[in-house]
């Protein structure tokens, strides 16, 4: 049922072009397939795919949407290991994701989560006080 949420539809035409961070067009190639790992459990996630012809930089605008770019983890999958791996030791925190969610991550993916979470939030509040690095 959730892979089927995540079937986007190829591009319109006119929505076939993207512009590319180059200067140059990013154009639409075909369809690609990617797992993500939900709350609910393992999906599919079927998207366009788009190829600047010039830099050879490939785009997937739903990935972008959907805040899942760079990453096979939901959000709400990134914040389940974060929050668990922030409270409690690492192996203990991997047993409770597996416990509550029947997630089977291993330590090291909850320690990469936590480290993005803990950086990003030094980041808003270095910057929320006015704190400029650099």
């Amino acid at each position: 049922m959730l892979s089927e949420l995540l079937q986007f539809d190829p591009p319109a035409p006119e929505q076939r072009h993207l512009p590319c961070s180059c200067g140059h067009t990013a154009n639409y190639l075909e369809m690609r397939s990617k797992p993500i790992l939900t709350a609910v459990g393992r999906a599919q996630c079927v998207r366009p795919y788009y190829l600047c012809a010039h830099c050879h930089r490939g785009q997937f605008p739903a990935d972008v949407e959907l805040d899942i770019e760079n990453t096979e983890l939901s959000p709400s999958v990134r914040r389940m290991l974060a929050a668990v791996g922030q409270d409690a030791p690492f192996e203990h925190g991997r047993e409770q994701i597996k416990l509550l969610a029947g997630l089977n991550r291993g330590t090291a993916r909850i320690m990469g989560a936590v480290g993005v979470l803990r950086l990003r939030r030094a980041i808003r509040f270095a910057l929320g006080s006015g704190i400029r690095s650099g």
